[in-house]
């Protein structure tokens, strides 16, 4: 009978070959770490998009209810746009645009981007990621009037009217928008 040596050589990894490993390992997650925060931005890019294809179609049934009319809407403290002194119509008193759009199946998450998730920012002190512009206010989907730079009260077509757009550019310089057609476009802010 053969005794096992005390000395019999088992075949194990060196702490070199350990260490080639590891920073083998390693420079491939500073590699990839870049590309993996631009897919979760993309990622929450879309989602922010999906919210507000969601209030397109809240809007597009409101405006429905409503005679063919866009709503009066107030955006939160302190980035109203009308004022008690404001001159309205008599029967008319501007919403949020929960108030507006939530019996279409608006939820409060839809007012959240989830790129906008940092501690001081528009969600954390509004209430929503998003702002409505209200230059569409009243105005009928047929042949609205607003405002132009140039040529004062004009006509525009509603695919060339921006209706709801982030409050800031949180998708990397980018925001997105709400156009009065439905469509959503990203938009990339010139630096």
């Amino acid at each position: 009978m053969i005794l096992p040596s005390r000395f019999s050589h088992k075949r194990a990894f060196t702490l070199i070959e350990l260490l080639v490993v590891l920073s083998i390992i390693a420079m491939l997650g500073v590699i990839a770490a870049p590309e993996f925060s631009r897919t979760i931005e993309r990622a929450r890019s879309t989602a922010c998009l999906g919210n507000l294809r969601s209030l397109g179609v809240a809007v597009n049934s409101f405006v429905s209810d409503n005679d063919g009319r866009f709503p009066y809407i107030n955006n939160p403290p302190p980035y109203e746009v009308y004022e008690e002194d404001d001159d309205l119509p008599d029967d008319v008193e501007p919403v949020t645009m929960m108030e507006a759009f939530g019996q279409y199946g608006i939820s409060d998450k839809s007012f959240r981007c989830p790129s906008d998730v940092k501690m001081k920012n528009f969600f954390s002190s509004v209430g929503t990621s998003y702002e409505w512009v209200p230059r569409i206010d009243d105005e009928p989907r047929v042949a609205p009037k607003v405002l132009s730079r140039r040529r004062g009260l004009v006509e525009r077509p509603l695919g060339r009217i921006t209706i709801i757009r982030d409050w800031e550019g949180v998708h990397f310089g980018r925001s997105n928008r709400l156009y009065g057609d439905g469509r959503v476009v990203m938009v990339t802010h010139p630096r």
